[in-house]
C-alpha cells in the first residue's frame, strides 16, 4: 500500500510538472523560436559544452576508482566501462539502482557485493556540494519569491536549507559509525569504515570539480542570451536546479528530464527571465549530460559477467 503511494505521489508530481512544462512552451512559441535560431546560429557555445563532458565523467570515473581502491584496483578502461554502463542502466531503473548493479558487475572479484558501500559514499560525497551551494540559492530564491516576503527581513529563510545540509550530515556520520554494524549490512558496508578521511576529502574535492563542470556547461549554454543578472547569480540559478532534482521525489521516467526544467524555470523568472531559454538550455544539457553517455554506455553493458545472485 505505500509503495502504490508514493508510487503515484512521484506520478503526479511527474505529470505536473510536464504539464507546466508543455504550458510554457504552447504559450510562449515565438520565445521559444528565437531562442532555438539562437542556438542553431551559435553551434560552436553547444560544442563547448559537449567538449566539457567527457571531463565531468573523468571526475566520475576517478571518484569510482577512489572509492573501491580499498577492495581492488580497478583500471582506467575497467572503470570507465562501469561509470557509462552505470548510466544507462541507471537511465531505465527506478532511483537509479542500475548505477550500482552496473558498477559491480563491471569487474571481477570474489567479494565484489562489498563494493555497494564505497558505490553509496561516492554518491553521498556528491550530495555535499549540491546541498551546500543549493541551500545558498534556496536562500536567495524563497527571499525573492513574493510569497516569501514576509520571512525575507529574518532568519526564518535560513531554517529549512541549514536544517537540512546538517541533517543529511549528521545522517551520513551515524550511518557511517554505527548503521553500518547492523549485521545484515555488515558485509555490503563493511569497506565504508575501512575509508580513510584523506579519501573521502579527495571524494567530495572530485564531486565538487564535477558540479563546477556541470555548472560551467549550462553558463555557456545560456551565454548567448542577454540576461540582466550577473554570473553568481546564474551559477546560484544552476545550483537552485541540482538540489531541486536530488531532493524532489519523481516517476523515473528519462532519469531527471522534467525537474531540471521546472526548478531552473522557477528561479530564473524571479529575475524576469523568460522561460523559453531556461528550458531550451536545460533540455541541452540533459541530452549532453545525460542522455549521450547513456547512449555510449550501452555498447559497455554486454561485456559484463552477470551474477545473478
Amino acid at each position: 500500500m505505500k509503495k502504490r503511494f508514493l508510487f503515484l505521489v512521484k506520478l503526479v508530481i511527474s505529470l505536473s510538472i510536464f504539464c507546466f512544462l508543455l504550458y510554457r512552451i504552447f504559450t510562449d512559441k515565438e520565445a521559444f523560436e528565437e531562442a532555438l535560431y539562437s542556438y542553431q546560429t551559435n553551434l560552436s557555445i553547444i560544442l563547448a559544452a559537449l567538449l566539457l563532458m567527457p571531463f565531468n565523467y573523468l571526475m566520475e570515473v576517478f571518484k569510482w576508482q577512489l572509492s573501491i581502491k580499498s577492495l581492488t584496483y580497478l583500471p582506467f578502461k575497467q572503470a570507465t566501462a562501469g561509470v557509462l554502463s552505470g548510466v544507462s542502466l541507471g537511465f531505465v531503473t527506478p532511483h537509479a539502482v542500475g548505477d550500482y548493479f552496473a558498477k559491480i558487475w563491471s569487474f571481477s572479484h570474489e567479494d565484489r557485493k562489498k563494493a555497494l558501500g564505497p558505490i553509496l559514499v561516492a554518491r553521498m560525497s556528491q550530495m555535499i556540494p549540491t546541498l551546500a551551494f543549493g541551500a545558498v540559492a534556496f536562500i536567495v530564491f524563497i527571499q525573492r519569491k513574493p510569497v516569501f516576503d514576509d520571512y525575507s527581513s529574518d532568519y526564518t529563510s535560513w531554517l529549512i536549507p541549514v536544517a537540512g545540509l546538517i541533517a543529511f550530515l549528521l545522517l551520513s556520520f551515524l550511518f557511517i559509525k554505527y548503521g553500518v554494524k547492523n549485521k545484515k549490512w555488515m558485509y555490503y558496508f563493511d569497506l565504508i569504515r575501512k575509508l580513510q578521511l584523506k579519501s573521502v576529502a579527495q571524494l567530495v574535492a572530485l564531486s565538487s570539480v564535477r558540479y563546477f563542470i556541470f555548472s560551467v556547461q549550462f553558463m555557456l549554454l545560456l551565454s548567448i542570451f542577454s540576461f540582466p543578472i550577473s554570473f553568481q547569480q546564474q551559477f546560484l540559478g544552476i545550483a537552485f536546479m541540482f538540489l531541486a532534482k536530488s531532493v524532489l521525489p519523481t516517476f523515473n521516467f528519462f532519469n531527471d528530464l522534467g525537474i531540471r526544467e521546472f526548478s531552473a524555470v522557477l528561479y530564473f523568472e524571479t529575475f524576469d527571465i523568460s522561460a523559453a531559454p531556461v528550458i531550451l538550455a536545460s533540455l541541452l544539457l540533459w541530452l549532453i549530460n545525460i542522455a549521450l553517455p547513456a547512449l555510449i554506455g550501452l555498447f559497455f553493458v554486454p561485456q559484463f559477467k552477470i551474477d545473478p545472485s
